[in-house]
């Protein structure tokens, strides 16, 4: 009797800790509304159809789509002019109205604090 109770603590411990991770990987940061960067006058606005405008800090406009996945990665695919799709990868945080980017390649971070939600 004493292995069956011990199971069962076991089996549900198990499906307790499962949950839990899955439910922490999907949730996303909420990014969505528009940021402007601290330190700069470039602006992000990311809306919830997944597409996103950006004028940087010299006025270049640009539009493009993101993904964002649970852990915090987001994907930039921007398009040009010429048909190219240029992919940027960063990773994101969010604590309350600041927005973090840190870029994989250069490892170049970026903060922007929300100016629209």
């Amino acid at each position: 009797m004493r292995n069956d109770k011990l199971k069962y603590i076991q089996a549900v411990t198990g499906i307790l800790a499962a949950t839990t991770i899955l439910v922490s990987c999907l949730h996303s940061p909420d990014i969505t509304g528009k940021w402007q960067e601290t330190r700069g006058r470039a602006i992000f606005e990311f809306r919830n159809d997944h597409t996103f405008s950006t004028v940087d800090n010299m006025g270049m406009h640009v539009d493009g789509k993101y993904n964002l996945d649970g852990q915090g990665n987001i994907r930039f695919e921007i398009q040009h002019e010429e048909s190219k799709i240029e992919i940027v990868d960063a990773k994101v945080t969010v604590a309350g109205d600041e927005l973090i980017f840190k870029f994989g390649d250069t490892g170049e971070v970026e903060r922007y604090r929300r100016v629209e939600p």
